[in-house]
Formats: structure tokens, sequence, C-alpha cells
């Protein structure tokens, strides 16, 4: 927004300072007086003062306006974007998380298809997921493999916490998923 004031302000000058150099350019009638072996002669002559126009104040302008691009950025993504990065789950409704397997608990994000996988811990997730607005965030339709396994509370828990998330926010390489103004309900840490 600021960069579209300031190239209307610039255009505003330049448009002032033609008009200034076109008044300056207009004919004057002068008097014009010649020497010629001491006498005096003086001739009735029209003069016009001509004064060159740079252009490249407008040229300038002209480029600018041509080459100036907008680029605007979403505050949520730094380094890492919320979609097309594994973010592995390091801490769930308070606690810190220790996977039980040699697989790390994650949740990944498809931004082209709306849809994400996850794993915590026992059966594979998957689901849809929408961005409202910047920083908001809702999961539905998620579904799971039907293995049985040891804790599956905690995959549970997992669940029902990415059903309640409404925004998120990413700091550096740290991912928070959030219900309404609270406390962090998962944090993830960026995996690549």
């Amino acid at each position: 927004m600021k960069k579209t004031y300031l190239i209307l302000a610039l255009t505003f000058l330049t448009i002032i300072s033609c008009q200034k150099k076109e008044n300056e350019t207009t004919s004057t009638e002068n008097d014009s007086i010649e020497y010629q072996d001491a006498t005096n002669v003086v001739n009735d002559t029209m003069v016009t003062d001509t004064i060159k126009v740079d252009s490249s104040d407008v040229e300038l302008l002209n480029k600018m306006s041509t080459n100036t691009t907008v680029k605007t950025t979403d505050p949520s993504k730094g380094k890492f974007a919320l979609a097309e990065t594994k973010w592995k789950l390091v801490e769930l409704n308070g606690k810190a998380v220790k996977s039980a397997t040699n697989k790390d608990y994650f949740i990944n994000l498809d931004s082209k298809s709306g849809k994400f996988a996850a794993f915590a811990g026992c059966n594979n997730l998957a689901g849809t997921f929408v961005m409202k607005s910047t920083g908001k965030l809702a999961f539905s339709k998620i579904i799971a493999t039907k293995m049985a396994c040891p804790n599956m509370e905690f995959e549970s828990n997992f669940i029902k916490t990415i059903e309640k998330t409404d925004n998120y926010m990413i700091e550096g390489k740290m991912l928070h998923f959030h219900k309404a103004k609270g406390a962090a309900l998962a944090k993830f840490e960026a995996v690549k």
C-alpha cells in the first residue's frame, strides 16, 4: 500500500514539474539591442526562449511504474511454510512427546490437494484441511488405518487435538496449533 502511495506522489510531482517547465518555455517578446559602429540600433524582434525539457524525469517515472513489483508475503510463513514442510510432533497438550517407535510422529500438509498426512504412533492418519485466512486452520474428514496397537490413547488424543485446532502460528522452525487464543494444543518442529 505504501508503494502505491509513493508511486502516486511521484506521478503527481512529475506532472507538476512538467507543467512548470512548459510555462517556462512559452514565447515572450523581447527587445534586442545591437551595437554597430558606436551607434545604437534597436530592432524589435520576436525571441522565443526555448528550454530543452529533459524527458528523463518522465521516463524515470514510467520506468518506476512499469518495473515496480508489489510483493505480498504471508506473515505466517517464515523460512518454513505450513504446507510442503514435514512437521515433527514435539509437544501435545503441554507434554513433551517422545516416539515409542523409531518413526517420528509428524504431520505434513499438501497445499495443492488440501489434504494432510500424519502419524502418531500406530496408524497412518489422513484428511483435509482448510486455511480460511492467514493464521486460520481447520481439519476435517480425518481417517486412520485400523491397526490395533498398545497406547492407542495417545493417537486418539492427537486426533482430538487436530480436530479442535482453529489457528496456527509459525515461529522460526516451530509450528503451534491453537484453539482460539488459548495455549498451544500441539507443537511441531520443521524436519525439512
